[in-house]
């Protein structure tokens, strides 16, 4: 982990609480309302969101620590570093080692305390400070997400339709992560800067965000493979149709990582099978030859469930409208997009994504009517010199997530970038390397 998850940490849980409605503390004879708070705010308290643990001790002479552990490719990561903090009134101010300060309103209720900001809140409780909480924590967190993964050996009762949707859920929640790791390595090609403009790290092979965003996509398509291949061995106590509906959008979410995998790091392996071992089987297929694979099997679509914040049938019309563009097909583009009504979103919400929800929002438009018409006028384009009006709309309509894909279509991301030629892709991760001699590095990062 970076050092600066840590100001990310207090940028995500004290920027919230900046204003709010204070809780007040248990009452305690003898002790005004801020000697409660002061004494009740020492001790130790964690707080759970998604895949990571946040801790955070306050000592009685103001200072104190903060860790994070972090879930992600089966491993656990953990951060930690000292603070220091102050109470006025019932602002409570801290600065931690190797970040920014910040202050809000802290309230105690019991071994409960809240930031709040508006109708967003934060609430953490209080533990004895000990290893052993933290590890039944990270015991309940690992348990949770096997659940959402059954295995091989599990019969028919687990295609209960509920249990299904849990998983699909999975493959969305897991699909927004990755999104958000892409555009983190777009963000950096574009501006040498994170999300918060600070100086990131060179874009190299071991470069831990290039890894990151590799291993996040991965894990849509292991989840995805392995929810197609069950449903379609037969799901048992279903609907044939439901079956197929749910195997079709598991298809298209993997369809929707591939395209971008195959224009972000160029050849990549195809896998299609549920064990995360066959990736070390699979072809590498170009981005033209992914491309023309992953229209056959969009085309093979033909019923969705729907709803919000999920593909539709008209979702497929775009995502097949913009690989058309990327194989240089604007002709076939124009016929998918000319009436395509797709309106989808990916749902943000601050609990499990806090840092996404910070920067865009409840949601992160995908396939929109805007995005629909961003590529209905780049397919308009006559010549490069009409291209400045094109970023213009892009950047008008806060469109953020392919923005960088469609600077390299219109070969206007050296330009815009200032990047050299081979970084129009990104770095094979080395370790990605390591396990398959079959894939080869991105000409300029050997």
């Amino acid at each position: 982990m970076e050092k600066q998850f840590f100001t990310r940490l207090w940028v995500v849980l004290l920027s919230l609480v900046c204003a709010g409605v204070f809780v007040s503390c248990s009452g305690e004879d003898g002790l005004s309302e801020r000697e409660r708070l002061e004494k009740g705010l020492i001790g130790h308290w964690y707080y759970v969101v998604d895949t990571r643990i946040y801790t955070v001790s306050f000592s009685g002479n103001g200072t104190g620590e903060s860790a994070c552990h972090v879930y992600s490719a089966g491993e656990w990561d953990e951060q930690a570093m000292s603070l220091q903090y102050t109470l006025s009134g019932h602002v409570l101010a801290i600065k931690p080692g190797d970040g920014e300060a910040w202050a809000g309103v802290v309230g105690i209720v019991g071994d409960s305390m809240s930031l709040v900001d508006g109708d967003l809140t934060a609430m953490f409780t209080r533990y004895d400070g000990s290893e052993g909480k933290i590890d039944a924590l990270k015991k309940e967190i690992v348990e949770g997400l096997e659940e959402m993964v059954p295995d091989e050996g599990e019969n028919e009762e687990w295609f209960d339709e509920n249990r299904v949707q849990s998983v699909v859920l999975r493959i969305y929640s897991s699909l927004r992560d990755y999104e958000y790791k892409q555009m983190l390595l777009e963000k950096i090609r574009l501006t040498q800067t994170d999300f918060q403009g600070r100086p990131a790290a060179p874009i190299t092979p071991d470069n831990e965000q290039v890894a990151d965003a590799w291993e996040a996509a991965y894990r849509v398509i292991n989840l995805s493979n392995m929810l197609i291949n069950k449903l379609e061995a037969g799901g048992k106590g279903m609907e044939e149709y439901k079956c197929r509906a749910y195997a079709n959008e598991a298809k298209v979410l993997r369809s929707l990582v591939y395209y971008n995998l195959s224009q972000l790091w160029g050849s990549v392996p195809y896998v299609t099978e549920q064990e995360q071992d066959d990736v070390l089987h699979s072809p590498v297929l170009s981005p033209q030859e992914l491309c023309l694979e992953l229209d056959g099997v969009l085309q093979s679509v033909d019923i969705l469930l729907g709803g919000e914040c999920r593909v539709t049938v008209e979702t497929v019309k775009a995502i097949r409208g913009e690989i058309a563009l990327a194989l240089g097909d604007k002709s076939g583009a124009g016929h998918m997009l000319g009436d395509c009504q797709s309106d989808f979103n990916i749902a943000i919400d601050w609990q499990s994504a806090p840092e996404m929800h910070q920067i865009f929002g409840e949601r992160l438009p995908n396939y929109t009517s805007g995005k629909t018409a961003l590529l209905l006028q780049e397919i308009s384009l006559a010549d490069v010199e009409d291209t400045s009006a094109l970023l213009d709309s892009w950047k008008c309509n806060k469109m953020y997530w392919g923005y960088w894909l469609m600077l390299k279509r219109t070969g206007q991301a050296r330009a815009v970038c200032g990047c050299e030629e081979y970084e129009l892709l990104m770095p094979i991760p080395q370790k990605e390397l390591d396990l398959m001699p079959s894939m080869t590095q991105n000409p300029g990062y050997d």
